[in-house]
């Protein structure tokens, strides 16, 4: 990968960010190399943020940092590589003393790229379409309060799957089976898996278990009449309200984020570290 540009992004409120922006300027400065520093500072203010003409994308801080990057460079193809500022950082895997090691890797040309799937979501009204968003963890269609239950008619490659009671539902690719998706209860696939999770939020019924399907799925979900308020949310950025008979289509996304992987860390050990998979004897 020929670098000429790097887009940083971070808080730089957070504690130390500025410290490790300042000290990642000064090595790519060295090589001649230009960086940009993307300020983040909230969800709804992030959304407004247009993607950076850069070669490489840096996330420092946590997962959440790592969403709203991959979401701001959604479409782009520009690799991502994921720094760990935040508390728990699933998805960042690189640790700020290990950035100088990564980034030589990238500059001589022995990085390690790793395609994540990313899920779709379209909305159409009246058969036109309304919205249109792609998210790396996961779709999540639900009621605005969970004081209302949704009504969501479930169909999956055109065939009625269920009729749904219940807060939402998430729709999770294998990034996002340790976010959301888990806390409802659904499964953890290994990133490498390209799959979509089908996972009921407080479903009405003990019946309505999640349920994992082939990545080239096309997911209908109708909205029949009902009091509750329902909205579609992508990774916490794209938010849209729909509406009784608006029809939301879930389906693998044709883009993918594409992560610059740390070779000093693998899927498992993470998964034991971070997620504490399998417990012990202190679980």
């Amino acid at each position: 990968m020929e670098l000429k540009k790097v887009a940083v992004f971070a808080n730089p409120g957070r504690m130390n960010v500025l410290s490790v922006y300042s000290s990642i300027r000064d090595f790519l400065s060295e090589r001649n190399i230009e960086t940009e520093l993307v300020s983040l500072v909230s969800g709804t203010a992030d959304s407004l943020i247009g993607s950076p003409d850069c070669d490489l994308a840096i996330s420092l801080g946590g997962d959440g940092t790592v969403l709203t990057c991959a979401w701001i460079m959604r479409g782009t193809n520009v690799p991502l590589l994921a720094v760990n500022m935040g508390h728990f950082g699933y998805i960042t895997d690189t640790g700020t003393d290990e950035i100088n090691y990564v980034l030589q890797d990238i500059i001589e040309g022995r990085e390690i790229i790793e395609d994540r799937m990313r899920v779709e979501v379209n909305v159409f009204r009246n058969g036109k379409l309304e919205f249109s968003d792609s998210a790396l963890n996961e779709i999540t269609v639900s009621t605005l309060s969970h004081a209302k239950t949704a009504k969501l008619n479930l169909y999956i490659n055109d065939v009625f799957a269920a009729s749904l009671k219940a807060d939402g539902v998430v729709f999770a690719t294998p990034t996002g089976s340790t976010a959301y998706s888990l806390s409802t209860g659904g499964p953890i696939l290994d990133a490498n898996i390209n799959a979509i999770i089908i996972s009921p939020i407080s479903p009405f019924t003990i019946s309505a278990r999640p349920l994992v399907v082939n990545k080239n799925s096309r997911i209908n979900v109708d909205l029949p009449p009902q009091n509750a308020e329902i909205e579609v949310i992508s990774d916490g950025h794209g938010i849209h309200k729909v509406h009784p008979g608006d029809r939301i289509v879930i389906t693998r996304s044709d883009y993918v984020t594409r992560f610059v992987r740390n070779k000093a860390r693998n899927s498992i050990e993470i998964l034991r570290e971070k997620l504490g998979w399998a417990g012990g004897f202190n679980a």
